[in-house]
């Protein structure tokens, strides 16, 4: 149960859903701390393991696809549990203050560089991922469900959705230009074969998580209104109950897996362009120094239009957002695809039309799925927070494994050689084709998902009065 300290005055919200500056603040600054991890996952791991740990591009994907699908048995447990969980703190925010230092240490052995075989090496390579999604995603499941506790009005979780992302990309600006500058001056101070470099710089950037997580635990509350919103107890039958709960939500949320279809294809669009860049920057632009400016450039772009996504969803919708996204996207895709030059000034400009649009993605899809709750508890009767976040974050990584693996294929076909060396002209133009050719399908696709997408802010309105009429 809640404690004393957690009563409906305390709360993150007033009666009309409205959130304090502080507590949007300290809410949507957790996600600083979760992408030092996700964006180094996203953005810089690939890399590492094609051209430090010495992977061949395809196994180097087959890691990210098999630690996708074992992503879907943990979150879904993970999710059960956090529902479950009852202390004095709340069901969620408990795991932002416990959690998150094994966070920081599974971080850091993913970087270890054992000297072993291809089939050693990839071992290693997926057991440490394995480690480390199932750890963030025991802290970044509660959080993310916290965001459907704090307020339950639709246009004040676009906004928490907007703030959240640019914290995001903030968090992604300081990973990537981190933890390369940091490798980098350890390897000048002690020579090219300092095998500790990467994990050092892991731990170095994971610490700065920490005290971020712990700001969001103090700045929120978990109304107690809704403290007995989810299902209670651990038991054999609880695991049979949480099962069929799982089972239902994806039957009966119809919004629910029009996010999930969204989320998923426009994920393997724009993280294929992101998992590319540093191929891009180092290989085809052939200027390696500019690796640690032009990945924070991308990332800095997206936290500065992030908010005005939000508004923009406000004053319009979600859906229509999204459809606005997608056209911006499609027209600077094709720019930079035509575009065969090597002006790292054009590029970067062209990258920075291009995350504009990606934006959009990231953050409607976060107001989106808080909405989802409501409409669970509207078809169920009980609301299942962090199962629904779960097969959210799900979506997500399976959307991360299954980009992982096709690009180590894509990149085996195009003839990319593992290890760092000199690529050829096929290989750098077939790089520049997979980042902008496959997002292309992705975004025509995540348009037709959207389409139908009509969980807008009137139908969200009128599930809560039904609800609070039960």
């Amino acid at each position: 149960m809640s404690s004393a300290g957690d009563t409906p005055r305390a709360a993150s919200a007033d009666e009309t859903g409205r959130l304090s500056a502080t507590t949007k603040f300290g809410w949507a600054a957790g996600d600083f701390g979760f992408n030092i991890y996700w964006q180094t996952l996203n953005l810089l791991m690939m890399p590492f393991y094609t051209d430090v740990l010495g992977l061949s591009p395809a196994l180097a994907g087959t890691v990210f696809l098999i630690a996708s699908f074992w992503d879907g048995f943990a979150d879904s447990v993970i999710g059960a549990i956090a529902d479950r969980t009852r202390s004095r703190h709340g069901s969620y925010r408990p795991y932002l203050i416990f959690a998150s230092p094994v966070l920081v240490v599974c971080f850091m052995v993913a970087f270890l560089t054992p000297q072993w075989e291809q089939n050693g090496l990839f071992l290693y390579a997926l057991a440490s991922q394995m480690l480390l999604r199932t750890a963030y995603s025991i802290v970044q499941i509660p959080y993310s469900s916290l965001s459907a506790r704090i307020s339950t009005d639709s246009d004040e979780r676009a906004e928490l959705a907007g703030w959240r992302i640019a914290f995001a990309m903030l968090g992604g600006v300081v990973v990537t230009f981190a933890m390369p500058a940091i490798v980098d001056a350890l390897k000048a101070q002690t020579g090219e074969d300092n095998a500790y470099a990467y994990v050092i710089a892991a731990g170095l950037v994971g610490l700065v998580s920490l005290p971020v997580f712990w700001l969001c635990f103090a700045t929120t509350r978990e109304p107690t209104a809704l403290a007995s919103a989810n299902p209670r107890g651990f038991s054999w039958s609880a695991i049979a109950e949480d099962v069929a709960t799982v089972g239902a939500i994806i039957a009966r949320n119809g919004p629910l897996l029009r996010v999930f279809g969204c989320m998923i294809v426009s994920s393997l669009a724009f993280t294929m362009t992101n998992k590319c860049l540093t191929y891009y920057v180092v290989h085809y632009l052939e200027r390696p120094d500019l690796r640690q400016y032009i990945l924070p450039f991308v990332l800095f772009v997206q936290l500065m239009v992030c908010p005005l996504w939000a508004y923009y969803a406000r004053v319009t919708s979600k859906r229509t957002a999204w459809l606005t996204a997608n056209v911006l996207s499609i027209v600077a895709y094709c720019v930079f695809f035509l575009y065969d030059g090597r002006d790292p000034a054009i590029a970067a400009v062209l990258l920075g039309f291009i995350a504009c649009g990606n934006a959009a993605y990231l953050m409607l899809v976060w107001a989106m799925i808080p909405d989802t709750v409501e409409y669970t508890d509207w078809k169920l009767g009980q609301r299942h927070d962090a199962k629904v976040f779960g097969l959210a974050s799900w979506s997500k990584q399976l959307a991360l494994g299954v980009n992982g693996f096709v690009l180590g294929m894509m990149l085996t076909g195009v003839g990319y050689v593992e290890g760092g060396a000199q690529q050829t002209a096929e290989a750098n133009e077939g790089v520049k084709a997979i980042m902008t050719l496959v997002p292309l399908a992705g975004l025509a696709l995540s348009a037709w998902f959207i389409w139908g997408y009509r969980l807008d802010r009137l139908l969200h309105k009128d599930i809560k009065a039904q609800i609070a009429r039960r």
